[in-house]
Parts: C-alpha cells; sequence; structure tokens
C-alpha cells in the first residue's frame, strides 16, 4: 500500500490515525513481504494479527495462512475490515484488546476454528511491546513463533545478552530470537520519530527450569526493582530474604555482590532461586 493509498482509504472512510494509540501505518510493501516471509506462514497454519489496522498486513496473511484471527481494539477501522473479512473467508476480526483477552478466551477460539498451534504476528504500539511479548511467553498455550513490528532500541535490548533486562530475560526464559532487518521510519504513515525493526522470536518452549516459575518471576521483578542499585541490596528490601544467607548465597555462586541484575544471565537467576 502506498503512502496516496493510504490517505485515500484514510479520507475515503474519515479516519485520522490516533496518537495516542501509537496508530503509524505500514506503507513499504516490500517491508509487509518481509514480516510474512520470516513468519513462514503455510496453508496449515493458523496466525493470530495484533493491530490489524487497515487490513494491509492482514491480506497478505490470509493469500499464506489457512486461517487468520484479526485483533483490533479501534472500531473505527470497521468499515474497512469488515469488508476485507467479507472477501477472504479464512479472515475473522475479534474487536478486542489483545492484553484484555484472557487465556481461556484465547482457548475457546483455537478449539472453535480447530487448532493446536498458532503463530503471532503484529504490528504494535510501541509502548505495549514488553506486556505484549510477556503476555504470550508466560501463557499456557503459547505460540510456535512470534514476529513482531517493534521499536529498534527495543528489539536491539531484546537481543542484547551482555546488558539483560526484564524484557530479554522474558524471551531467553522461553525462546530464542533475533533482529531480522531495521525498518527506516520513512516506511511508516504518519512518520515515527523513531525507527523500528523486524523482531523474530521462536523455538518457544514452556517452563522447563527446575523452580517454581511464578516465584522465581518475582525474584527477578525485585532485582531490576531499581536499577542503580545493587542486586543484593534489591533482593534484600523483600523481607524474608536473610542478608548473611544470601551473602553465602552469592559468595557460593560466585556472584559479586556489586553485581547489577543486568549482568545476570538465565542460569544465573535460577541458581539464586534454587538456593533461596
Amino acid at each position: 500500500m502506498t503512502i496516496e493509498e493510504l490517505k485515500f482509504l484514510l479520507k475515503n472512510h474519515g479516519l485520522t490515525p490516533n496518537k495516542l494509540r501509537g496508530q503509524n501505518f505500514l506503507i513499504s510493501d516490500e517491508v509487509l513481504e518481509d514480516i510474512v516471509n520470516v513468519s513462514e506462514i503455510s496453508k496449515k497454519d493458523l496466525v493470530l494479527e495484533v493491530g490489524a489496522g487497515l487490513g494491509a498486513l492482514t491480506q497478505k496473511l490470509a493469500e499464506q495462512a489457512k486461517q487468520v484471527i484479526a485483533l483490533e481494539i479501534d472500531q473505527n477501522f470497521e468499515k474497512v475490515l469488515d469488508k476485507l473479512a467479507g472477501v477472504n473467508d479464512n479472515v475473522a476480526i475479534i474487536w478486542q484488546d489483545i492484553l484484555s483477552l484472557t487465556e481461556e478466551q484465547w482457548q475457546k477460539i483455537l478449539q472453535q476454528y480447530k487448532f493446536v498451534d498458532y503463530k503471532v504476528v503484529a504490528n504494535i504500539p510501541y509502548y505495549l511491546t514488553g506486556k505484549f511479548i510477556r503476555k504470550f511467553m508466560t501463557v499456557g498455550q503459547k505460540p510456535l513463533a512470534m514476529t513482531l513490528m517493534v521499536q529498534k532500541e527495543v528489539a536491539l535490548r531484546a537481543v542484547d545478552n551482555k546488558k539483560n533486562s526484564l524484557l530479554s530475560l522474558a524471551i531467553d526464559f522461553y525462546a530464542k530470537s533475533k533482529v531480522i532487518c531495521l525498518v527506516g521510519k520513512e516506511n511508516f504513515y504518519p512518520q515515527p520519530q523513531v525507527d523500528s525493526a523486524i523482531l523474530y522470536i521462536y523455538d518457544i518452549k514452556g517452563w522447563s527450569h527446575q523452580v517454581d516459575e511464578r516465584k522465581t518471576w518475582a525474584l527477578i521483578k525485585r532485582g531490576f526493582a531499581f536499577k542503580r542499585k545493587k542486586l543484593f541490596n534489591n533482593l534484600l528490601s523483600d523481607p524474608q530474604i536473610d542478608k548473611k544467607n544470601l551473602t553465602l548465597i552469592f559468595q557460593k555462586l560466585g556472584l559479586d555482590l556489586n553485581i547489577r541484575a543486568e549482568k545476570l544471565q538465565v542460569e544465573d537467576w535460577i541458581n539464586i532461586a534454587k538456593a533461596l
């Protein structure tokens, strides 16, 4: 979809991009093709598309997948998307915020279409990226893979193992990830202030570590609670953790008492969780 076609479509339906919802529409057919190609969509796949917008990506997914479930929260796009679904019998539109979609609701949708596995493709507002990824990494029925258009800095942080974050750990505990390519801001309308990237998350698996998942994440979140503070001091904010015992654990695991949370790898967090 060219910028001229996009502007015509918006004008024809009396639509204006909503800044509060972070609506920046992709206007590069080449990038749309990149998203579809890296997702490895086949006629056996169910694809959950999040943030369908004007349906440019939805249409390309429909041409490759067996079934596309497109979620969109902005019902101003109803006429456009209903028309698209009308000419593609393998497209279903759900008007709902992805973060409010419960696991039970999604299970019912999978059962309705007789699918067990699915893939996620999304061009989501940048401010939702962290919550979005954590949601799908921690649900019971995880996707096979996720192809996401995200802010460039977020994508690079997600794959940075030298300086970990809650986001990178949310991926590393369950999957592998890589940045497919960078996407300049000129490929969007309206043009955002930052560049983007296609982030591919794959080999997604369930929790396989010999520690409690919920307690481990509570520990990690406490460790990152105050980024300028040392990990040791952050963990001691839990009244149930004894300072002397924590010191012995750090020494046993060969961790510097001055280390910060961002320096720990998945195995380090698992070892601390086990020791506690």
